[in-house]
């Protein structure tokens, strides 16, 4: 009878010892169950939320103590890569690896083409590109060329565009002085918008027209046209003057100042130009030629003695 009794109590010890174990080995996986079941998408729910599920389920978030050390030590480490330079560095030392590995197969600058460069120097234009014969042909970014073009005193715009593995093309267009606008004492070539060209030295050579007077520039450009078809007084043009900012005075040959009125003064040119070539009266002791009235003309002789004529009579 011992020995039956001493048997079932092992047995029942045997009995007890897998249970535990068994239920030890049931509670893992349970959890996982739980956990690969709360990844699974639940009806109604969208990504946002279901994202905030998941990232809960890990341990990591549950201990915010242990995430917020984790995120400190990832944020110190990125900063010493930045500002020890490694990173740089690294990126340096790769691109330049690059591009040495490109030029070693023929992408090189071999051909600078340009054109449109009448007033500006080849030198000035190729020390302004920064690059060079010999150059990896990426390093011609045809943007940054083009913005360092602009910088120089006649380039208005330049088209710029490079050709692989070994060509780059420079095409400029030049400002184009219109006129001489006298500011004071000092001269400056302006263009037809009236814009001043900075920079440059006045020619005097080329024959443009000089103005004279604030604001005269930005509305130059319809008397200089109309004086440009105007012969005989164009021969003997000195200059064009603003008055006032409000109507135009014209000084020809020996200090002849012609008045032309704020309006119709286009009718009066064609005026002038009648008087000079069919009735010659600048072969005359003038001062001035007043065509500011529209029923008489009125000469100023050099003795300062001025007398109105009917524009009906005979001059």
């Amino acid at each position: 009878m011992r020995s039956v009794r001493a048997r079932s109590s092992k047995t029942n010890k045997m009995r007890g010892v897998r249970a535990k174990q068994s239920s030890r080995k049931s509670q893992p996986r349970s959890a996982s169950r739980s956990a690969r079941k709360s990844r699974r998408p639940v009806p109604g729910e969208g990504r946002v939320a279901r994202l905030a599920r998941v990232i809960m389920d890990y341990r990591l978030v549950r201990r915010p103590m242990l995430l917020l050390t984790s995120l400190l030590l990832l944020c110190g480490a990125g900063a010493g890569l930045f500002t020890g330079g490694y990173v740089s560095d690294t990126l340096a030392d790769f691109r330049e690896r690059s591009l040495a590995a490109f030029a070693a197969v023929g992408f090189t600058v071999q051909d600078i083409a340009l054109e449109g460069n009448e007033r500006t120097p080849a030198e000035s234009v190729h020390a302004s590109l920064g690059i060079k014969a010999g150059d990896s042909i990426f390093l011609a970014n045809p943007a940054a060329i083009r913005s360092n073009l602009l910088e120089l005193p006649w380039v208005a715009d330049a088209v710029v565009s490079r050709r692989f593995p070994d060509f780059v093309s420079i095409r400029l267009i030049e400002k184009r002085p219109f006129a001489l606008w006298q500011v004071g004492s000092s001269t400056v070539m302006v263009e037809r918008s009236g814009a001043v060209i900075e920079g440059v030295q006045p020619s005097f050579t080329e024959r443009l027209p000089l103005i004279v007077g604030p604001g005269a520039p930005e509305i130059a450009a319809p008397i200089l046209d109309l004086l440009d078809r105007q012969r005989a007084v164009r021969a003997r043009l000195q200059r064009v003057e603003r008055i006032s900012e409000r109507r135009w005075d014209i000084v020809l040959d020996r200090g002849i100042r012609v008045r032309l009125p704020e309006l119709g003064w286009e009718e009066q040119l064609a005026e002038l130009e009648r008087l000079i070539v069919d009735r010659g009266v600048l072969e005359r002791d003038l001062d001035v030629i007043d065509l500011r009235f529209p029923d008489s003309y009125i000469f100023q002789l050099h003795n300062g003695d001025s007398r109105p004529v009917s524009r009906e009579t005979p001059v």
